[in-house]
């Protein structure tokens, strides 16, 4: 048997979408478990879309998420270039072929005429499909032509019969080739147009199996018809189900859904494997009811058999929860510097940190990592920490004004607090001792001094965010929160 060979192909003309990013995870770990090799190829032939910054972004993108090409435009290989811009010398050689064979022929018909011919077909309410007229052009005739200047674009002459495609997610799926149309293959400028290049640089990079998405199903019979007329060997194709939007509202949207862009996913910062277990699980299983897998189990259980052959919702709410358990996994010296950086580029706090920044940061990261479903969260967690004065939710100023003699409590409670804090513990045994004092439950102190301190009902132990702050910006904090307390009811 011939080694794997896969393949990932974007395209540079904007964001890499997370339904690319499964495509490359599931080739990813196909290539890794069979010993084989994945390749990254970009198909930038449409230079009037393609940029650079897309580029970058899929580079990155692969990055983040761990699959490493074996071959690349970054990478290099024996099979380059990895980018279809960079191969028209490649291309060249084969359409001289397919012409000279005659599996192409010369298609002389001016755009009126195809338009013409478009409206007629839509007025008869038929399938647009062009009218093989230029197939009736002699060969003597056709050259005369072009000899005189007219520039044919080159269509592929579809033969009479059928193809059949053993599909490794959705089996086998037979079309007639009365119902394939004579596609362009070649522009009249001599360059390829994509489902030739495909196949060119699948034969030519000796890709064995070919994994993606159902929206090339249609493509994938043209393309078998070019390999077979070449006496290519034809790879194993398998076209994964499309992803759904999170409501499941039909296909997930560049324009619609903005959980569709992975720079999304980056941005926030979920933890990359947890993120690589989620995305393998949507439209695949390895049974009814393990969802946690390490990367090592995932590759080793992985099996095209198992992709689904219908559509997947995105589940946000299934990645969060993933994520923080990963994130909840981690030693806190390793959640630590992934926090610091969230909480520098958000501009919370600025390098280099002095020492009672690193201790502050250190204690956040703390307080915070249970609640952590992503990295990024640490700066929307930890925002009233570093605020002049928190930002008051609407529920935490009602538990402020809730009761009349919340102002004088909060007031005495700052006269106790002695410069440094005492331990979490300690702060809490003189808390209840204050409340008991006071005749009053420890709920209500809890609630209006949480209110105060952050502006918000819930948060990190209260007395963790406490010492988070210090004795001085605690005492201003009560101080504010207690004439809050005493100003018109909410």
């Amino acid at each position: 048997m011939k080694p794997v060979r896969v393949r990932f192909a974007p395209s540079p003309t904007g964001y890499l979408h997370v339904g690319g990013a499964r495509t490359a995870l599931f080739n990813w770990f196909y290539a890794r478990q069979q010993g084989g090799s994945f390749v990254l190829r970009m198909e930038d032939t449409d230079a009037a879309r393609n940029t650079d910054a897309a580029r970058q972004t899929i580079f990155e993108g692969l990055r983040w998420l761990g699959l490493d090409p074996d071959e690349g435009p970054e990478q290099g290989g024996l099979f380059g270039p990895y980018s279809q811009s960079e191969r028209q010398p490649i291309y060249a050689a084969t359409i001289a072929e397919l012409k000279a064979s005659g599996v192409l022929y010369p298609c002389f018909c001016p755009r009126e005429r195809l338009a013409s011919l478009r409206t007629t077909q839509e007025a008869t309410r038929q399938p647009f499909r062009y009218d093989r007229a230029c197939r009736a052009v002699s060969a003597a005739d056709a050259a005369s032509r072009i000899a005189a200047g007219e520039v044919p674009a080159w269509r592929l002459r579809v033969p009479e019969g059928k193809t059949v495609l053993d599909d490794l997610v959705r089996g086998e799926i037979t079309v007639e080739h009365a119902d394939i149309e004579d596609i362009i293959l070649v522009r009249g400028d001599g360059t390829p147009i994509y489902n030739l290049a495909v196949v060119i640089d699948d034969h030519s990079m000796g890709i064995t199996h070919v994994l993606r998405g159902e929206d090339h199903l249609t493509n994938c019979f043209k393309q078998i018809i070019i390999f077979k007329a070449m006496g290519w060997e034809v790879p194993r194709y398998g076209h994964l189900p499309l992803i759904l939007g999170p409501a499941g509202e039909g296909k997930l949207s560049k324009r619609k859904h903005p959980e569709a862009a992975l720079e999304h996913y980056q941005a926030r910062d979920y933890h990359p494997e947890a993120f690589i277990n989620w995305l393998a699980l949507i439209g695949w299983s390895f049974d009814d009811k393990t969802e946690l897998m390490t990367r090592a189990e995932l590759v080793e259980r992985f099996s095209i058999g198992r992709i689904n052959k219908s559509g997947a919702r995105l589940n946000i709410e299934k990645l969060a929860s993933i994520s923080g358990d990963y994130i909840r996994r981690m030693p806190l010296a390793e959640v630590l510097p992934r926090v610091r950086q969230h909480l520098v580029k958000a501009g919370l706090v600025a390098e280099p940190l002095s020492a009672a920044a690193e201790a502050q940061v250190a204690a956040i990261a703390a307080a915070e990592h249970e609640r952590l479903k992503a990295f990024g969260d640490i700066v929307e967690f930890s925002r009233w920490v570093f605020a002049a004065q928190p930002t008051m939710e609407e529920k935490a100023l009602k538990n402020l004004k809730k009761d009349a003699a919340n102002a004088a409590m909060l007031r005495d409670w700052a006269a106790t607090l002695a410069d440094p804090l005492p331990l979490t513990a300690d702060m809490e045994a003189a808390a209840r001792e204050f409340c008991t004092a006071r005749g009053i439950g420890f709920g209500v102190f809890v609630h209006p001094v949480r209110a105060a301190l952050t502006g918000r009902t819930a948060g990190p132990p209260l007395f963790d965010c406490a010492r988070i702050l210090g004795a001085v910006r605690c005492r201003e904090r009560l101080l504010r929160g207690a004439d809050l307390a005493a100003s018109e009811p909410a």
